[in-house]
């Protein structure tokens, strides 16, 4: 089976804030197999992670909300085990993360 080759993530969209906007470069420096169709998931994902880190008491239907998307993005140990990546790929090839 050949893993499918996958645009980078690219920058955050515009309409996200900014605090948003960091959870999401945060998430692609942490997570450079995350590619172009990945974006909606790491949206929801950076909405929760900025709610976190601005609110401390978001709820645990948003904790465990986040858990999913970082399960689905392979951000979990176990699920970051079956993550596959080419070696002499530049992990930000068009500067998305500065």
């Amino acid at each position: 089976r050949r893993d499918p080759v996958v645009d980078h993530i690219g920058r955050p969209p515009a309409h996200l804030n900014a605090d948003e906007r960091k959870a999401w470069k945060t998430f692609a420096k942490e997570l450079p197999w995350l590619g172009s169709s990945d974006r909606t998931l790491v949206e929801v994902a950076s909405r929760l992670r900025a709610r976190m880190m601005t609110n401390p008491e978001i709820g645990v239907n948003a904790l465990a909300q986040l858990r999913l998307c970082l399960s689905a993005m392979g951000a979990t140990p176990v699920d970051r085990s079956k993550i596959s990546m080419e070696d002499d790929e530049d992990e930000d090839p068009e500067g998305y993360l500065n």
